[in-house]
């Protein structure tokens, strides 16, 4: 049954499939090419690969595995919403969960499909994500929920203790596990000014030591547990990110030759 709106005759999809098993990446894009709206104009094993190939290829979604070999799923993610905003994703995994379904939609990614989804409804995923912006399944009408109460929950405790936006980074990084150094040299500030903003966040949260700074923030919603690749991918960003502002500065300093 078709249900999308926009899978008609005069609408087309040009769509790159990313999957790191090979099997499964053949069937798939065996199956989008007997779709005659919708092209398939490249396939890749990882993310890698694909942002190589990417450059000369013209694509409107991507249909991309979060579990992958050399670049994974989050990372190629992040990459295109930086370097290739106009490419919309769609994420294809057996996850199920919806805070981490949460974290990739405001990461960027359009919808979200299980493996299990029938292809009927992939295909109307593509047509909704390029003609709509989004397509919606259970499981990210489930991550919505869950996003609009973690931010409410995370506005009124910011607004109970009153925390700025570098309160707020630092706390975070207190929470990772980041010494007072690493946090200066993040954020730009002395170690002696971290060490006090750290030791007022733990008066103002009312906790008596670290353990107990880190227990509270993660009841009050303020800080969500992270893995370490998820702590060190955002370390790498923010170096990427920091390089190209130093080099657009480099450029815009540049006297015009002529």
């Amino acid at each position: 049954m078709k249900d999308s709106n926009f899978r008609k005759p005069e609408n087309v999809v040009r769509v790159a499939v990313i999957e790191d098993h090979l099997i499964v990446r053949q069937a798939l894009v065996m199956m989008l090419k007997k779709e005659p709206q919708v092209t398939v104009v490249f396939h890749a094993e990882n993310g890698k690969e694909f942002l190589e190939q990417l450059p000369n290829h013209e694509i409107d979604v991507v249909l991309l595995d979060l579990d992958l070999p050399i670049m994974d799923g989050r990372e190629t993610l992040a990459v295109l919403q930086r370097d290739f905003p106009e490419v919309m994703t769609i994420i294809l995994s057996m996850h199920e969960d919806p805070w981490m379904v949460s974290e990739l939609i405001n990461e960027g990614a359009k919808s979200f499909l299980k493996k299990n989804c029938s292809f009927d409804e992939l295909v109307d995923a593509l047509f909704n994500v390029k003609f709509k912006g989004n397509h919606t399944t259970e499981i990210v009408e489930q991550a919505m929920f869950a996003n609009y109460e973690e931010k409410q929950r995370y506005t009124s405790s910011v607004q109970q203790f009153n925390l700025t936006s570098r309160d707020q980074l630092i706390l975070k990084q207190i929470c990772d596990g980041k010494t007072s150094q690493q946090i200066a040299d993040r954020v730009n500030l002395s170690k002696k000014s971290i060490d006090a903003t750290r030791s007022d966040l733990l008066k103002q949260i009312g906790a008596k030591n670290p353990t107990e700074f880190v227990r509270k923030c993660i009841l009050l919603g303020l800080y969500k547990v992270r893995t370490d690749d998820q702590i060190n991918f955002e370390e790498q960003l923010n170096e990427i990110l920091k390089s190209q502002r130093k080099y657009r500065r480099k450029e815009n300093d540049e006297p015009d030759s002529e």
